[in-house]
């Protein structure tokens, strides 16, 4: 068998087809992460191939005697200085003409911190990933985040290699050291990745450990003269395994591994044992490594990997900030625009670089000084402006997009209304009259009968709530924690970084809403889909319900809404830099099937009488197609939460339509007996009490609603002209009379509807009211609307 091992320090075209592999899996984790889940990985193979090679040039020049770190840094900055440079200004000149001014400004000063290679530094310190923060993924600057990392690891490794040859000659001194910082490292990201997952995701002493993985592999790749250590007899054999292993192990990662999966820390080692594996297969002659890994279109990709990576964030950053999501048709584009750029910036920025010869401090001051100098003043002077703030904020198109979106899409937690970021203590948050919303009698709000409980899903219900309960004449009371559901139990629900508090929230809300014999109907609301991911969470929530109806109380299941990936409520905005916005037609055209988790609280609800379940998906949804935009406002304030005023919108839109029938019947025990709302949200004008009203779920899915009206001071003919003129009004057609005992009976259609009416003039029966004239029955069934 011929012997194909690779010789020390010769150039190695498999680890330019691993490259290919590492960026091809970051790109197209960036386009669409469903694509490869575990895209992200393909960092960490970066920073094993990049321990790997830094630790091999340094430690064979080492053992030479010929190392100088001048000449190290030197070359570092011909390699990454010229490309990442040009592409961090050209970056920020296309910002300064596309991006509103705070967007801007974060770029700018992202950009003085990257161009003095702490980008990483940056974005634990200030990059806002609380629950509302904008998307990082519109960030252009972000991904330099890896060559903070990488350009501290090429600052501090050269030198502290030089000190453990200083203390001592024996290599397995500094190998030992090696390990001490790989594992070291390791446990640091492990430590760090739930409790602080931005210095884990971010930092130096938590990446490190990857990057030491290539340097010991560079140890165990080179013998003491130098030479390569190649295997011979059955070992051949181990080379093939060991590639089968590495790529089996990258495949895994990419596959196996997604966004929910704590990272870095133990998952970091599938991907970079898959590269070290892989590297060491190379290293041996592995065919399987040299079929797949060599090809001439893979070693070119490779070659131009590191132009690629610079250039394919920035692209698609500015993609998301117009149109929220990269569809296949900008994918297409993106991804020419990629390698056209990324081929023109290998040609005519990287290689030049590579080939300069000129005096040692001129290529310092060509390649690094000067180019950093006119990026950060660029930089200095865009945040000396605020981002060009009042020029770009003096334009009546922006002005006037302003305007209507802090009128939209302002969000439901930071409303007026909301008790969620409010420095209220959880008992003064059951006390509270401004956690109460609804009808006011006196100008004081009612007795809150109604409890809304949940995460922040809840909470942007309650313009929808609020909008309901003044029509119908009754008052709620809420409280909800983000990212923490309506449970009851000891379940580890809720954030991961938050988990303590939710657990004694939760734990504080049953004990109230079962002992509080106020409270009547609970309403449970949180953000299903992502809850019902941790194990056991559908046996909580039957818990949950089953212990609010045992304890006499009746329950509103809200379905959660349907999520926008595309959506962003700053659109109008963006787009009034550059052209005309049709946000609506961007934004809403997005096919979205009803959520399992809803079917399953529907089904939940079906079993028992005292539980409802309703969604809003029929405000927003047409024939299988959502739209976070209601009558052309949007009502969203981020992809998967509503706004305040888009809330109240939906809740008026409920309140006057067939779909508020669900929601009366679930609030029926509490409203008001002056105020019975009838089918299709018909509310009678004429004069009258209630005598009963009935909401009765049948086993075919239909609910049948009865309501008893006696009028008072007039007649039967005006009750009917009454009841003919507005209902008219409101599309239903009158059909009768008939006679039906000593009543007369006309039928109401309309829709989905039959409601049956029955006049009685002076019945044989008792009222409360001595000039009492007669009672009007209202009969309807209807389906549950969807």
């Amino acid at each position: 068998m011929t012997n194909t091992a690779a010789r020390p320090g010769a150039y190695r075209p498999d680890i330019d087809g691993l490259r290919a592999v590492a960026v091809l899996s970051v790109i197209f984790y960036h386009i669409n992460n469903a694509w490869v889940p575990g895209g992200y990985v393909g960092v960490d193979i970066f920073f094993v191939i990049s321990g790997f090679l830094i630790t091999r040039n340094i430690w064979r020049e080492q053992q030479a005697g010929k190392f100088s770190l001048a000449d190290f840094y030197l070359r570092r900055i011909r390699r990454i200085a010229p490309a990442f440079l040009v592409v961090t200004a050209t970056t920020v000149a296309a910002g300064a003409f596309l991006l509103l001014p705070a967007d801007l400004l974060r770029l700018a000063v992202s950009a003085i911190w990257a161009s003095f290679s702490a980008a990483n530094i940056y974005y634990w310190k200030y990059l806002d990933t609380s629950y509302f923060a904008a998307a990082s993924s519109e960030e252009p600057l972000l991904h330099m985040w890896s060559l903070g990392v990488e350009e501290q690891f090429y600052l501090l490794w050269p030198a502290l290699l030089m000190l453990l040859a200083l203390a001592s000659r024996r290599k397995w001194i500094t190998i030992s050291a090696t390990a001490l910082i790989c594992v070291g490292s390791f446990a640091i990201a492990e430590l760090t990745n739930v409790s602080a997952p931005k210095f884990a995701y971010y930092m130096l002493p938590a990446r490190a450990g990857e990057l030491m993985m290539g340097a010991l592999l560079a140890f165990h790749a080179c013998s003491r003269n130098g030479e390569s250590r190649v295997p011979t007899g059955w070992w051949l054999w181990a080379r093939e395994l060991a590639s089968i292993c590495g790529l089996g192990l990258i495949a895994f990662s990419l596959w196996w591994l997604d966004d929910a999966s704590p990272f870095p820390g133990v998952n970091a080692l599938y991907p970079c044992l898959g590269a070290v594996l892989v590297i060491l297969s190379g290293q041996w002659g592995s065919r399987l490594t040299h079929v797949l890994l060599t090809p001439r279109p893979a070693v070119y990709i490779g070659l131009i990997s590191y132009s690629l990576y610079l250039w394919h964030w920035p692209i698609l950053a500015f993609i998301r900030y117009f149109y929220g999501k990269v569809n296949h048709d900008h994918a297409v584009l993106a991804l020419a625009a990629m390698l056209v750029l990324s081929v023109a910036s290998y040609r005519f920025v990287e290689q030049p670089a590579r080939r300069a010869r000129m005096a040692p401090a001129r290529q310092v001051l060509a390649m690094l000084a000067l180019p950093v100098a006119v990026v950060v003043f660029a930089a200095s002077l865009l945040v000396r402006s605020d981002g060009l703030k009042s020029m770009i904020e003096s334009t009546d198109q922006y002005q006037d997009s302003m305007a209507t979106l802090n009128r939209q899409t302002s969000v439901a937690s930071r409303s007026v209304y909301s008790c969620m970021d409010s420095k209220l203590s959880m008992r003064a948050t059951l006390v509270s009259e401004h956690c109460v919303l609804g009808a006011k009698s006196g100008g004081q709000a009612i007795t809150p009968k109604v409890f809304l409980w949940g995460d922040s899903n809840a909470g942007h219900y309650i313009g929808t709530l609020r909008a309901i309960a003044e029509r119908d004449g009754f008052a709620f009371r809420y409280a909800t924690l983000s990212a923490c559901p309506a449970l009851f139990g000891d379940g580890e629900f809720g954030s991961p970084r938050a988990r303590d508090g939710c657990s004694s929230f939760r734990e504080s809300m049953r004990k109230h809403l079962l002992r509080d014999s106020v409270v009547e109907t609970v309403v449970l609301a949180s953000q299903w889909a992502v809850h019902q991911r941790i194990p056991g969470f559908r046996e909580a929530l039957d818990r949950t319900v089953e212990e609010l109806t045992s304890a006499g109380k009746r329950v509103l299941l809200i379905g959660q809404v349907p999520g926008f990936a595309g959506y962003n409520k700053d659109c109008a905005l963006r787009w009034a830099r550059v052209s005309t916005a049709r946000c609506e037609e961007r934004q809403s055209k997005y096919h979205t099937g009803n959520l399992s988790i809803n079917d399953y609280m529907d089904d939940l609800a079906s079993r028992d009488d005292a539980v409802d379940y309703v969604d809003i998906h029929d405000v927003l949804c047409r024939d299988g197609q959502c739209s976070p935009y209601v009558d052309q406002a949007p009502v969203y304030f981020n992809p998967t939460h509503l706004s305040a005023a888009g809330s109240y919108l939906i809740g008026r839109k409920i309140a006057a339509s067939p779909l508020h029938d669900p929601w009366l019947a679930a609030f029926s025990a509490v409203v008001p007996r002056s105020r019975a709302v009838l089918a299709g949200g018909y509310q009678p004008g004429f004069p009258y009490e209630i005598r009963s009203q009935r909401h009765v779920p049948r086993d075919n899915g239909l609910v049948q609603h009865v309501v008893i009206t006696e009028y008072i001071g007039i007649d039967g003919v005006a009750v009917l002209e009454t009841l003919q003129q507005e209902l008219g009004k409101r599309g239903f057609s009158m059909e009768g009379p008939t006679e039906k005992g000593r009543a007369k009976r006309w039928v109401a259609r309309r829709g989905p509807y039959d409601m049956v009416i029955d006049i009685t003039e002076n019945p044989a029966i008792a009222l409360t009211a001595p000039d009492a004239r007669g009672l009007v029955y209202f009969a309807w069934k209807d389906q549950r609307m969807r």
